[in-house]
């Protein structure tokens, strides 16, 4: 019997074809080795290549987050990644609408304090308001934040030193002095934003990028020239590569690429010229070394 080397199909041929002999096909047997030659040399290769020095800026933060947005973005373009390039252009220029907003840009915050008089003759400063007195319906619109601004309007939040950001909500004062039946006069109300949310936005846009620089130089090579050639590349490989970012990095639920059928030529000549010329070498080399150990 003569077959690959799975080890279900080989223990079933043992089971079924008891005493019979059993060959690894050479076929199959050259493509394993191939294969694992072209893993091993891609390993070797990975390991002993400089990084792109474009990759190194993003680790050392030598240049700003949307100076590498706008060189992935060049690279998403030219691999035709148009998930990648869409997100990249969100993130310098910002968001399109609410419901397109990633989640690392969404917060909750129910933690407002406002400034103003309370029980008509106190008057409070940066005094913690109870969210009931904005209502349920007020609350359900503004408690969850979403910052759809471009990534350098989220990096101007670092600049200030407290260890929180402040939303005006003031407009909802009136809404406030309704519901406490006068009691609460608000001059200003402000939402409570950590500045631990804006940090970690921010790092996970980074992460982003360099997570896909790193997949990309994988299998392109050096990305420093911001141009990937991909003519020589296979569109099985082109759409692969793009589904891992876009999945495992982007996080977007996409369909897995599909295979494309290899060229008719290609086939007949691996499921029937290459079986049939290994076959004839392989019955030559055998009748040889018949008539030699005859000998």
């Amino acid at each position: 019997m003569v077959s690959d080397a799975h080890a279900d199909l080989t223990r079933t041929i043992s089971e079924v074809f008891q005493g019979s002999a059993w060959r690894h096909c050479v076929v199959h047997l050259i493509c394993n080795r191939y294969t694992a030659a072209k893993s091993h040399e891609k390993r070797r290769r990975r390991s002993i290549l400089p990084k792109s020095k474009i990759i190194k800026a993003v680790v050392d933060d030598e240049v700003s987050l949307k100076q590498s947005l706008t060189r992935l973005q060049v690279i998403a373009h030219d691999v035709r990644n148009s998930e990648l390039e869409k997100w990249t252009e969100n993130e310098l220029v910002g968001y399109p609408s609410e419901d397109s907003v990633p989640e690392y840009r969404r917060v909750k915050s129910v933690n407002f304090i406002y400034s103003g008089i309370n029980n008509y003759t106190l008057k409070v400063d940066k005094a913690p308001l109870d969210p009931s007195f904005l209502g349920t319906e007020i609350l359900d619109q503004v408690t969850n934040v979403r910052f759809d601004q471009s990534i350098s309007a989220l990096e101007s939040f670092l600049g200030d030193t407290s260890s929180v950001i402040y939303l005006d909500r003031s407009i909802l004062a009136a809404k406030v002095q309704e519901r406490s039946d006068g009691g609460l006069q608000c001059f200003s109300i402000k939402q409570v934003i950590p500045i631990a949310f804006f940090q970690n936005a921010i790092a996970e846009v980074k992460n982003r990028v360099l997570k896909s620089l790193l997949l990309l130089e994988e299998e392109y090579g050096n990305l420093d020239d911001l141009g990937v050639d991909i003519s020589s590349q296979s569109s099985t490989k082109i759409n692969y590569v793009n589904y891992k970012i876009n999945s495992d990095v982007l996080h977007i639920q996409v369909d897995p690429p599909t295979e494309v059928d290899e060229p008719v030529s290609r086939k007949i000549a691996w499921n029937i010229i290459v079986p049939i010329i290994v076959g004839i070498i392989c019955a030559v080399a055998g009748s040889v070394a018949t008539k030699l150990l005859g000998a």
